[in-house]
């Protein structure tokens, strides 16, 4: 029977807070910008990093050795970055992890912020109809809207890849509905 701070965990991946602590410094560092809570348990958990326990402690005692702070946005959320102290020990330890292991979760902490992001500016709601389903795709800009687009899709599924797909490349999915439209003006 697997312990419970081991559970979930793939071979190779990280088992002492230790470890953990120093992957938190360390993608906090690599990327730049503060995250959420929820932003950084999914960077560490990723594909069975780290288990939710021993990332929740290992959290609570970089904020109490201020390694982390946390700051508040005007939103009212949470959002952890890095102190000079935690870089400091991130770069002096970073060594003890596997290398492997740094690279996937900085990147993946990187695509975690980039699609907050896209979500954020490109917004897409997906309302149940009689026959079927809308999905409402804005592309939001400073002043006027980029983009406002309503499409019908039979089944949830299919609104939900449309989704997807949308908002893996925003940009290709404008140009391609703007190319579509404007070749013949």
């Amino acid at each position: 029977m697997e312990e419970t701070f081991t559970a979930g965990i793939r071979p190779g991946g990280l088992t002492e807070g230790r470890e953990i602590r120093i992957l938190i410094c360390h993608i906090l560092t690599e990327l730049g910008e503060p995250m959420s809570f929820d932003e950084m348990t999914e960077a560490v958990l990723a594909d069975g990093t780290a288990n939710y326990f021993e990332f929740a402690d290992a959290l609570a005692e970089l904020r109490e050795t201020a390694c982390v702070v946390a700051i508040r946005t005007e939103s009212g959320i949470n959002k952890y970055t890095v102190t000079e102290k935690g870089k400091a020990a991130a770069k002096t330890l970073e060594g003890d992890l596997p290398l492997s292991v740094r690279v996937k979760s900085a990147e993946t902490a990187k695509d975690i912020i980039l699609r907050r992001r896209l979500e954020k500016e490109n917004l897409v709601t997906i309302t149940k109809t009689e026959d079927g389903y809308k999905i409402h795709i804005r592309v939001t800009d400073i002043g006027t809207d980029l983009m406002d687009l309503s499409l019908f899709m039979p089944t949830r599924e299919q609104a939900l890849a449309v989704k997807e797909k949308f908002l893996s490349n925003p940009a290709d999915a404008y140009l391609g509905v703007l190319k579509s439209l404007s070749e013949k003006i």
